[in-house]
């Protein structure tokens, strides 16, 4: 396995209520071929609205963001028109990458203190997270406006023309979503004074308080909003009624987000992360994801650890047995001490990212990993520990070798709980994926230094790793996931089950999974892996946690026989193509 290399790539760069009604749910995850290009998503639907666009001559752009604003309306609980995200683009003809980000960002007026007392400690640790103050600026709308414009080849109203009719005519609630509205109601339950300051989130999203049953039909009401995008393009949401109908209620509740903030958001062109794992190419995200950096620096150091002990390749070892299982595991936990130190908005923040990605800094942790046993803290980075999941991916890629792998979230489940009640637009709560209180884990347990503290306009560090490794010059493989820190565990293993392991692409995406962050502690495995793996795992100092799912993933391939796809089980999608 060849030590991966950082390439720099220059970039050219009215309120409508919802309804239910019974109908059967019909969601299945199998792993399908197709011959001209497929879309995998979350939800089938989505999916279909991707290949919708395929199927009337559009290209691997116009699908991705078709199925992104698709997603806008079947997963509100995890994306949508109020949240960001990023998109990575091959394009085969020109060999030309592309990454987009359009992360939310800070508002002008947040201070890197804005979530602490006079005595430098927490006021609350609900106000990053629930309410007006932990809405950061959306992107979400800027950024699939601008990749349709500059790389897509059909008009808006083409390409939005799925989500609104699904807006309109509605679709079955399935368990993913009926799951969601029980966790979240669930939560607002702790949460005082809910009920007033979160009903519109209850009216709209949460059937007034009672989970749906799975086959209910769920009328979104996006449908106003969706319409004025497709009419005006980003201005239709950034601008004009809707932008001042957001900052009214985010105003509302506390928050300190305004119409400037809002008119004067715009997508950012990135230079991606490209690298060589064996023969093939990878093309991944650059900060503020700290899912790219990670992804490869992982897969240097397992490169690094193979030229080093050439008996214990991963191939060797075979797949999720022990020994691989501790590997990977103890690189993971190099990457995410990394990750803790270094990591932030690279426009805000000294990114070392070249050192973090060399064959040096890979070869010198590659010699620390003990094959039998765990190591202590200090042998993981030098940042030192104190005591102490709405989120959608999407995959496209057609038989030209073209592919879009692009991650989009509103942080976690139903974001902020601010619903803007006129348009039902669900806003992110992503203030706190920054370092609130630098050095204090935020909700995920990660760990995070000044690199990711507050600032006006910054925009906080992310999991989020959309990937598509390059073969021959054509798109092989698209992966990426869901699920916070357990995107990149995810997507990695995703990434090695296909190319090492040599699996299909369905049960690349199918098998079960284990984690570790660096902190806490712990090794999580899915409760399949628990039986051959425990007893050694804990031998080698593990300590193991059972945890499920451990991140949703999409995948898709193309292969000499053609194009194929697989949307995890574990959240309930479907590819679609042609």
């Amino acid at each position: 396995m060849h030590i991966l290399r950082l390439v720099i790539l220059t970039v050219v760069c009215g309120l409508v209520a919802p309804a239910f009604s019974r109908t059967e749910d019909t969601a299945e995850s199998p792993e399908v071929r197709f011959a001209n290009g497929c879309v995998a998503a979350d939800h089938p639907l989505a999916s279909e609205a991707g290949a919708e666009m395929l199927r009337q001559g559009g290209n691997v752009v116009d699908a991705a963001v078709a199925t992104a604003f698709a997603l806008s309306v079947v997963r509100p609980e995890s994306c949508g028109l109020g949240g960001g995200g990023f998109m990575v683009i091959w394009n085969a003809g020109k060999q030309q990458a592309i990454a987009v980000d359009y992360r939310e960002r800070a508002p002008a007026r947040a201070s890197r203190d804005m979530y602490l007392d006079l005595k430098g400690r927490a006021t609350n640790g609900l106000a990053s997270r629930h309410g007006g103050l932990a809405v950061a600026v959306p992107g979400e709308v800027a950024g699939l406006c601008f990749v349709l414009e500059e790389y897509g080849t059909l008009d808006r109203a083409t390409v939005l023309a799925p989500a609104i009719r699904l807006a309109r005519e509605g679709f079955a609630i399935d368990a993913t979503f009926r799951a969601a509205q029980q966790e979240v109601l669930a939560e607002l339950a702790e949460i005082p004074e809910a009920d007033d300051r979160f009903s519109t989130l209850r009216n709209l999203y949460l059937n007034g308080g009672t989970p749906c049953q799975v086959g209910d039909r769920f009328h979104s009401p996006l449908v106003a909003v969706l319409e004025r995008i497709a009419s005006h393009g980003a201005t239709g949401f950034h601008e004009g009624p809707v932008a001042a109908a957001i900052v009214a209620e985010v105003q509302r509740q506390q928050g300190i987000l305004t119409t400037e903030d809002l008119s004067s958001m715009r997508p950012t062109g990135r230079e991606p992360l490209r690298g060589r794992f064996q023969d093939d190419e990878i093309i991944t995200m650059p900060p503020p994801s700290s899912g790219g950096v990670a992804l490869i620096e992982t897969l240097n150091i397992l490169g690094a650890y193979e030229q080093i002990h050439p008996d214990q390749a991963l191939a060797k070892l075979g797949h999720n047995t022990p020994r691989t299982v501790h590997l990977v595991a103890e690189a993971l936990k190099h990457a995410f001490a990394d990750r803790a130190e270094f990591l932030g908005d690279a426009d805000f923040a000294k990114v070392p990212i070249e050192r973090l990605l060399s064959r040096e800094h890979a070869t010198l942790i590659a010699a620390k990993i003990d094959p039998q046993h765990i190591q202590p803290h200090d042998m993981y980075g030098r940042f030192m520990p104190i005591d102490d999941s709405g989120t959608s991916h999407i995959c496209v890629i057609d038989n030209e070798g073209n592919a879009v792998a692009c991650t989009e979230t509103i942080n976690t489940h139903f974001g902020s709980f601010v619903v803007e009640p006129t348009y039902g637009i669900v806003l992110n709560n992503e203030m706190d994926d920054f370092a609130a209180v630098p050095g204090q884990p935020n909700v995920f347990g990660l760990l995070q230094s000044e690199a990711n503290a507050i600032a006006p306009h910054k925009k906080p560090l992310s999991s989020m790793s959309p990937t598509i490794l390059v073969r021959d010059g054509k798109a092989a493989v698209v992966v990426g996931g869901s699920g916070g820190p357990r995107i990149i565990s995810a997507t990695l293993q995703v990434l090695l089950n296909i190319v090492v392991h040599h699996q299909s692409v369905g049960d690349a995406v199918r098998s079960p999974r284990f984690h570790h962050q660096w902190l806490p502690e712990t090794l999580y495995l899915e409760s399949e892996l628990t039986g051959p793996l425990t007893i050694p795992l804990e031998a080698a100092g593990h300590q193991i946690t059972v945890r499920e799912p451990l991140g949703v993933t999409q995948a898709a391939v193309r292969t000499e026989i053609g194009l194929s796809a697989a949307c995890d089980p574990r959240k309930g999608g479907r590819p679609a193509g042609h």
